[in-house]
């Protein structure tokens, strides 16, 4: 069985893609700022004018972030987790909580925890310990993290996983968009002996997401599109009824969210994804539709 990353379509690309968003908003304050306003990466810098002197505003040395949210199928890396045989399979209700340390206007390093239990599997309850490094280059960034996964229940599993991240945005003028590739390597322990994956299996994620401003800086529509290469990570249901632990493509995914800033420190997001896999992936159908909503407190 694998289990976790999420998303806001895919739960874990959510926090990934947050902890970039945190991260890249101070370079703006250095650099093109002006250009870049509206960026799902950047923001606008900070400066005001006071007896006709322009002052810069001291750079805040942390981000922190509270998030709260639903989705109405915990799919992770393509695949349908808490898939029962008579259901269609649980949603799940989570809370992140991340903290970023503004180590230079080029380096950020983030913590965090991830708490989520199921809606109709209520049996269901998962934490997960992540920190992630980010290093920026104008509109480039680059990222390092390990995450720890703990499924407290029903059944203990547990795995440690490396990740890396590269990506890039481009301002169009009248949207973003922001190209991205992340390898996620599971050190271990093996998927027999309480791990959540076979040890040394791994799984790339090429994605694509964009940002087109509606009204303002307020509302937005955040499209995107993903493609998932799966290394030994995720298991085909065979024929037989054994598992298959393959390398090869694994799932392909769209989605459109909509995040609606309410003021300064409150932002709403809800969205709708699809994804299609082809490898009979345990637990889940060839089309699975899904939707979730979340809210986040930013200071």
């Amino acid at each position: 069985m694998s289990i976790p990353t999420g998303n806001g379509g895919e739960r874990r690309k959510t926090k990934t893609k947050t902890q970039m968003k945190l991260a890249t908003k101070i370079v703006a304050a250095v650099s093109m700022a002006a250009v870049l306003m509206g960026s799902p990466l950047l923001a606008g810098d900070g400066k005001t004018f006071k007896e006709k002197v322009v002052v810069e505003e001291p750079r805040q040395w942390y981000n922190a972030a509270l998030s709260t949210g639903w989705d109405s199928l915990y799919m992770f890396r393509g695949v349908n987790v808490l898939r029962n045989n008579d259901t269609y399979g649980s949603g799940i209700y989570w809370t992140d909580l991340s903290f970023t340390w503004n180590i230079t206007d080029n380096d950020f390093l983030t913590v965090g925890s991830w708490f989520a239990f199921g809606t109709q599997n209520t049996s269901y309850k998962e934490l997960d310990i992540y920190t992630t490094y980010t290093r920026t280059f104008g509109d480039f960034a680059v990222s390092f993290g390990y995450i720890f996964y703990y499924v407290l229940a029903p059944t203990t599993l547990y795995s440690h996983e490396l990740n890396a991240k590269v990506a890039y945005t481009w301002d169009l003028g009248f949207m973003t968009v922001t190209p991205s590739l992340t390898y996620f390597f599971n050190i271990g322990p093996n998927n027999d002996d309480s791990g959540i994956a076979p040890e040394a299996s791994s799984y790339l994620l090429a994605r694509v997401d964009g940002s087109i401003p509606l009204y303002k800086d307020i509302v937005s529509l955040a499209p995107w599109i993903a493609f998932g290469t799966n290394f030994r990570y995720n298991a085909s249901q065979e024929s037989d009824g054994s598992l298959d632990f393959f390398n090869g493509a694994n799932n392909a995914e769209v989605g459109l969210g909509l995040p609606i800033k309410i003021n300064s420190v409150i932002t709403l997001y809800g969205y709708a994804a699809y994804s299609y896999q082809w490898n009979s992936l345990v637990g889940t159908e060839p089309s699975s539709f899904w939707g979730g909503a979340k809210v986040t407190f930013a200071f």
